[in-house]
Formats: structure tokens, C-alpha cells, sequence
């Protein structure tokens, strides 16, 4: 990687005042990975010379090849409690200066999104109300330094509905104290380094999209990575296991932006449904489904190099050549975890027309007069949910990708269908009607009407914007998990059947977010040992969410505990049961998922941990549920003082 080395920090300050932040798409042809184009935000780094006498934002220790222990003791070895405000180890003002200094000002202090409700000297009536307004909308919330996704996992301080309720006050809960506005390598590098050296917590910020509010931390320093926008198309990327058309890209970039580069260019890209979840953080790293992933596999399977900053403050490449254990723990194991991203360089593909089919059924009339009667079975409805789901095989066989959910209905007791879409790659209209066809003459054999709506789009971007729409978030009174079903529960009768009796019973009572998704490895793909993505990915052929909500009033934090245990170990058991030895989806998953390094990563745990303790032996890297987050606590309700344990 070409490096730019700026030693005084006065050209350190100004090169960091002029990093564009708007984003820049660059178009070249590398003949291998070490002319892959060097990125503006990769030019500006931290050095040896520029820390010598900041003992505050010195570097590391370099990593060795000593023996990985996994004792209680070793993990444990040089670790304390992370200093909080108010602690006498707590920087002062003139060393959060200095930090400030080398990152060219971008140190702010924020404060939550909605202390503008409130009464005080930062209270702004017309702010408040476009923040209540916009609340469900994701773009109001990656725009902010702080603000997350699931403030429920932030402690549910100040939100914008308590501001007038007697006794409620804003407080920071599990926001971050201060945040670096990360516009180059350097300033990732100076960010880790002041947090390790002081001993502060460390969490990372691309959007907050993470379901489990990765992205707070009590009394911590944010990094946020949003600003790194440049992309750069790669003609003709040359490695030994690769030869084709490659984009490099920020890891701010979201998928929206990800996909119009692509777009502009003849190409696509795997990357998620989501509209403005950022595809360059936890995403790719927690292994990342997507629309493509029944042809092309997870969005993790794609990635050819990862400029990351580890935890002692280094900028390294992790590639298959150069730190490959990195590099393959990187590639789903998950976020917030190994280091900091800086950029990523992953496969691009030639773009394919897209059919997008849409549609939605609701009960018979006949299902609506057994209401009355007080039978709230609904079997037509689901005779035709059964059809659908029996051609789970055949349609993810045939590359489709389908995002449905069944939701409680106008009619008391009853559900609604709808397809959001059923996203055919390379497929005409004929043959999506041919593939739904059976679904269709179902539901006409039980009175209820379905009318596909089918559209063909020249490429992936143009029918990925039709197809699917914003996600609704930011409610702090729902608890979601998820459940990944493995194949061999459609190639066994009874197994079908006890695992359809099992989603039955729990969205009847519930709702569902559905993924028909088969990211097998074929067609030239990595090889199962490649990657880190949990293996019962590659046996599955849905992924499945659920969830359970409460009164949006309830605070008290002990109360929300006992709901989310009920669903633990009540509905998602249930679906654990009919899918023994499977897992789950780390980024969409039960927060308290019993065994979540077994759900989240398989078989691949032990070498997980193996590589934490490599990488970030101090532990300065710390999220929720993440590899190595056993050894640490933030408390009962996880926004407290984070102490090894």
C-alpha cells in the first residue's frame, strides 16, 4: 500500500481539513493487488515520529507469534476497568486536546439526538419536532456522531416522547462521551491509540444500524468510520485466486452508494437489502446476506483485502498473502472486534437484468367467518404460507432471493402475507410466474386472492431500489431474534412439517420477517475453511425473524429483562427445537441467545478467540455478543462500567 508520511502536525491539521467528505468515485485498471489504487483516506497516517512525545498516543506493542493461552488468567493479564468520567484516571481536558490536535479537530463531544426536547439552554421547539417526527427514519440517525438504531440497548435515555414527562431528564446512558469524525487512516490510528493508552472504551460507529446497539458504550470514545466515502472501480484485478472486475471502497460506504458505483460502471455487487446500512462495517464483517446470495454467496465470500488499524494502532493490509489469520477472521467474524476498517476490495460482477415480484394475501372469507365462531386457526392461509414455503428448494436453486413477512392483520387473530419482494437475478417475468405458480393456483384453491405484481429491470440497482423499502426503526420496545433453518428440514417430511407447525405457532402470535436465501459455496467460490461466516449458512435455506413487543412507556429496565427472557426461552426456543445444530444470524439475532459463540459462529469459535487474543490481547475492541465478549461485563444491564470478568 502506498503510504503518505506527514510528521509535523501542522500539515497533519490541514491535510485533515481538506479531505473531501463528500464521496468520489475513481475508475482504474490494476494488474495485482499491490497496484490495487491507494484510497485518499489511506494516504494519511500515523507514525512512529509524529507520537515520540505524546506518551498518550503512542503506538502498541508489536504482534508476535508467542503461544495463545486460554486461561482465565492469561485473559485477564493487564486488563482493568475502563476509566469513566469523574475517575481521577479520567484524561483532562488538555489531554483530550492534544487528542483533538492530531485529529484535526474532529474530536466533538455530542450531545443525544433528542436533548433538544428538553428543557434547558439546548432546548429548540422546532428541532424537537422534526426529530419525533423522523424518529423510524434510519437516515435521521446515521447523520447524527451518536445517535444508534435500538436505543432500548442504549438504556432508553432521552428519547423524544419522555421530554415532557415529569421527572424524565436527558442523560448521555450508553452514548459515547467523545467522538473522533474519522476522515483518514491517521485519525483512526490516534483514536485506538488514546484509547488504549488511557483506558478508555473503545465502539465504532458507521451508521448504528446493529440490532444490538454495538455502536454505544458507557463512558466510552466512538470512532466514526461514516465520512470514508471514496470508491474506486477495479477493471482487472489480478491476484492468484482472483481475476476479474473488483471496486475498493471506503468503509463508510453505504449500500445505496456501494450500488450506484457499481451501477454507473456495468457491474454489481453483493451486498444487503437494507437502504442505508452500512455495507463497509459490521455488515461484511459479520458474514452479510443479500439479494445475490443464492448465486454468489455471503457478502463476506467476496472480500479480497481489508485495510484495517489494529488494536495496538498499526495500519496493515489483512489479505490472503498478508495476515491472512486476520484476514480470515475478518471475513464474518464480526464487527467491532479485530480492528478498525479503513477500506475493503471485494469482487464485482457483470450486471443482469432483475425480475421483481410483489404481493400480498390476507385470509379467505371463509378463515374471517370462523372468527365469530372464535376459531382463529386459519388454515386456508396457511395451506398457502405451506405452499409457498415447500419451493424453498427449487426457487433458491434457481438463484432467488425472497423477503417476505407475515403480520398481524385488521382481522383480529389473523395474518397478512406480503412479499417485499421475490428478487429473481437474470430471470424474464415468464419464468418468475412459473416458479410462483403453484403458490398461486393454491391460493386460488382456497378462495383468497393473489395477484403477483411482476416487473423485469434492466440491472440489480434499478430493481433493488423497486424492491425493497426503509426499514421502520429506532422503537426501543421490541425484542427480535433470529433462527437460520437448515435444508434437511425440506428433504424430511416430518421435519417439514414440525418446522412449519413451529413458525405457525409462533407468528400466530407474533410476526415474521422472512428470508428464503441459500448461500451455498459453488461456482468457484472460497472453500469452507476461507472464511469465518458461521458454516449452517451454507446448509440453510431461510432466515427467519421474529419477535415480541411491549408498552412503549415501560422503563424500568428489570421489566424489559423478564419479557426478553420469556422470548428467549419461550418463542425462540421453539424454533431453536425443529433446527437442532443450526444457528443464527449475529446481526439479526436474540440479544441473549443461549451459546452465541456456538449460534453465531460454529465449529469456527475456538479459532475466533484465538485470533482476538492475537489481535487485541488488552481487549480494546469490546462489543455486546462479539467474539471475546465473555471476558468482559458492562453490567445487568449493560450500560455501566465495562470490567473484565
Amino acid at each position: 500500500m502506498k503510504l503518505h508520511h506527514l510528521s509535523a502536525l501542522s500539515v497533519l491539521l490541514a491535510a485533515a481539513s481538506a479531505v473531501p467528505l463528500e464521496q468520489a468515485t475513481t475508475t482504474v485498471s490494476a494488474a495485482a493487488p499491490s497496484s490495487t489504487p491507494t484510497l485518499p483516506a489511506e494516504e494519511i497516517v500515523l507514525t512512529e515520529a509524529d507520537v515520540k512525545q505524546y506518551p498518550q498516543l503512542q503506538f502498541g506493542e508489536e504482534l508476535s507469534d508467542v503461544e495463545i493461552h486460554n486461561s482465565t488468567v492469561s485473559r485477564r493479564s493487564g486488563r482493568s476497568c475502563k476509566v469513566i468520567p469523574g475517575d481521577r484516571n479520567w484524561p483532562s481536558n488538555g489531554l483530550w486536546s492534544i487528542l483533538n490536535f492530531f485529529v484535526g479537530g474532529k474530536l466533538i463531544k455530542p450531545d443525544p439526538i433528542a436533548k433538544v426536547c428538553y428543557a434547558g439552554n439546548t432546548y429548540d421547539e422546532a428541532k424537537c419536532g422534526a426529530i419525533t417526527s423522523n424518529w423510524t427514519n434510519s437516515d435521521l440517525h446515521v447523520d447524527h456522531p451518536t445517535s444508534i438504531m435500538s436505543t432500548l440497548y442504549q438504556g432508553m435515555t432521552c428519547l423524544p416522547g419522555d421530554a415532557s414527562i415529569l421527572g424524565h431528564t436527558c442523560t448521555l446512558g450508553g452514548y459515547p462521551v467523545y467522538v473522533v469524525d474519522a476522515q483518514n487512516a491517521r485519525d483512526i490510528q490516534a483514536a485506538v491509540n488514546f484509547a488504549r493508552n488511557m483506558n478508555i472504551r473503545l465502539v465504532i460507529k458507521n451508521t448504528g444500524h446493529d440490532f444490538h446497539g454495538k455502536a454505544s458504550g458507557f463512558g466510552s470514545l466512538s470512532i466514526r468510520t461514516h465520512a470514508l466515502k471514496d470508491i474506486a472501480v477495479i477493471k482487472n484485478y489480478r491476484s492468484k485466486k482472483y481475476t476479474g472486475p473488483a471496486i475498493k471502497a471506503g468503509s463508510g460506504v453505504q449500500g445505496f452508494e456501494l450500488y450506484q458505483a457499481a451501477s454507473d460502471a456495468g457491474l454489481m455487487v453483493v451486498g444487503g437489502e437494507g437502504m442505508t446500512v452500512g455495507w463497509g462495517g459490521g455488515y461484511i464483517q459479520g458474514g452479510g446476506h443479500s439479494p445475490l446470495s443464492s448465486i454468489h454467496g455471503m457478502a463476506a465470500d467476496q472480500v479480497l483485502s481489508y485495510e484495517v488499524v489494529l488494536a495496538n494502532g498499526r495500519f496493515v493490509t489483512a489479505d490472503a498473502d498478508t495476515n491472512p489469520d486476520l484476514f480470515w477472521a475478518m471475513r464474518g467474524g464480526g464487527g467491532s472486534t479485530f480492528g478498525v476498517l479503513v477500506s475493503i476490495t471485494v469482487k464485482a460482477f457483470p450486471d443482469v437484468p432483475v425480475t421483481v415480484s410483489t404481493f400480498t394475501f390476507d385470509p379467505s372469507a371463509a378463515d374471517v367467518a370462523k372468527y365469530a365462531l372464535a376459531d382463529t386457526s386459519n388454515d386456508d392461509f396457511w395451506a398457502v404460507v405451506k405452499e409457498y414455503f415447500s419451493q424453498f428448494a427449487t426457487h433458491a436453486g434457481q438463484g432467488i432471493y425472497s423477503y417476505f413477512n407475515i403480520f398481524p392483520s385488521a382481522v383480529a387473530g389473523s395474518q397478512t402475507f406480503t412479499m417485499i419482494p421475490f428478487f429473481a437475478p437474470n430471470k424474464t417475468a415468464a419464468e418468475v410466474d412459473a416458479l410462483l405458480a403453484s403458490t398461486v393456483a393454491k391460493a386460488k384453491e382456497h378462495n383468497i386472492t393473489l395477484v403477483p405484481k411482476t416487473v423485469t429491470y434492466s440491472g440489480f440497482q434499478a430493481a433493488w431500489k423497486a424492491g425493497f423499502p426503509k426499514e421502520t426503526i429506532g422503537m426501543w420496545n421490541v425484542q427480535s431474534g433470529s433462527r437460520l433453518f437448515p435444508r434437511e428440514n425440506w428433504e424430511d417430511t416430518d421435519k417439514f412439517e414440525m418446522q412449519f407447525n413451529a413458525i405457525r405457532e409462533v407468528t400466530m402470535n407474533s410476526y415474521m420477517l422472512g428470508f428464503n436465501i441459500a448461500p451455498t459455496l459453488a461456482n468457484g467460490q472460497v472453500t469452507a475453511d476461507e472464511t469465518a461466516v458461521l458454516p449452517a449458512w451454507r446448509e440453510t435455506l431461510m432466515h427467519a425473524i421474529t419477535g415480541t413487543m411491549w408498552d412503549a412507556s415501560i422503563r424500568d429496565l428489570s421489566v424489559v429483562r423478564s419479557i426478553q427472557k420469556v422470548f428467549t426461552d419461550g418463542n425462540m426456543k421453539k424454533w431453536r427445537d425443529v433446527s437442532p445444530g443450526s444457528g443464527a444470524y449475529l446481526a439479526e439475532c436474540d440479544f441473549n441467545e443461549p451459546d452465541h459463540q456456538t449460534a453465531f459462529w460454529g465449529t469456527n469459535y475456538p479459532k475466533l478467540y484465538q485470533m482476538k487474543q492475537k489481535y487485541d490481547p488488552k481487549g480494546v475492541f469490546f462489543a455486546e455478543t462479539a467474539v471475546g465478549s465473555e471476558d468482559w461485563s458492562a453490567g445487568v444491564d449493560r450500560i455501566g462500567r465495562l470490567c473484565p470478568v
